[in-house]
């Protein structure tokens, strides 16, 4: 495969927010790669770096062909993927951020182990390397084995209580992905989301092999944005759990968030409310301003 042109069409979507130091190696990455069958798109979201001269310097020395999607004001991560997406022909779609890059059998790889499988078959994804700054290789973010090395009935039901798949190393169906609608710019964590749509429609595969480098980077997340992303998780749990697999983890924050007088929001309410597995007094003290203070009288009610 690694040599002919016969095999289907792969679509690399790379997606820049002032990655310019990072960019060349990118897409060096992906010029090596085994597979060559590969449409490339390339999107920057108004970085304040120049990052768009290099995509353009790079492209021009490497004679490689590319759309891009170079935006001349910040549109958020969800508009620029639903953008380029748009533009891709791929059979199969893979997006990667312009500051990570790819094992060169990456592409093959995950081609051949998809063509290999049904059309049950909506996504696969495989272990990563970290690497820092450098990129030299640090140690592992994340065991995505013991989560990835179980049948895919199984991983289907396990996918609700995290997000067992990291993003980069991801190559979907081009089917699954529209089927699934766009990307949502309301979420943070949109590539969860992604992930429990289309796991609801089809299977997800996984190859235990490091095919790709996921760069990590030495800011720390801010308080309020690392609470947004708990919040998120529980919410597209709520939405998604039908069978009470994580009703103690939605519960308990709900609670929490109640007796600590946390505001909940009326979206995620909403939710709480037709989630089947939520708890009624819970509710009931929440929807009637009941204080925390009184909750326990009222749970003798219950």
């Amino acid at each position: 495969m690694s040599s002919k042109m016969e095999g289907p069409l792969v679509t690399i979507v790379v997606v820049s927010y002032n990655h310019s130091k990072y960019i060349k190696e990118n897409l060096n990455s992906v010029k090596h790669q085994t597979y060559k069958n590969i449409q490339l798109i390339v999107g920057d979201d108004a970085s304040q770096d120049h990052s768009v001269k290099i995509f353009e310097q790079w492209l021009k020395e490497n004679e490689y062909p590319a759309e891009k999607n170079f935006h001349s004001y910040n549109t958020g991560l969800a508009q620029m993927l639903n953008e380029c997406i748009e533009l891709a022909k791929g059979k199969y779609i893979k997006l990667i951020a312009a500051d990570d890059f790819l094992h060169p059998e990456a592409i093959e790889r995950c081609v051949s182990k998809l063509e290999s499988l049904g059309e049950e078959f909506g996504m696969i994804y495989t272990d990563t390397f970290a690497v820092d700054d450098s990129s030299a290789i640090i140690p592992d973010i994340a065991d995505y084995n013991t989560s990835g090395n179980v049948a895919p009935l199984v991983f289907r039901q396990e996918l609700i209580k995290g997000n067992r798949i990291p993003a980069l190393t991801v190559m979907m169906r081009r089917k699954a992905l529209i089927e699934t609608g766009k990307y949502d710019s309301k979420f943070i964590v949109e590539d969860y989301y992604r992930w429990l749509k289309i796991n609801e429609k089809y299977l997800i595969s996984y190859i235990p092999e490091k095919l790709a480098y996921y760069r990590t980077h030495a800011e720390n997340i801010s308080k309020t944005r690392a609470e947004r992303v708990e919040t998120e998780f529980v919410m597209l749990q709520t939405m998604f759990d039908k069978d009470g697999k994580v009703k103690d983890k939605i519960n308990g924050f709900i609670q929490q968030k109640y007796l600590s007088g946390q505001d909940i929001s009326e979206e995620f309410f909403t939710l709480y409310k037709k989630y089947p597995f939520h708890v009624k007094r819970l509710i009931f003290c929440i929807q009637n301003h009941i204080p925390p203070s009184l909750y326990k009288i009222a749970c003798k009610f219950f």
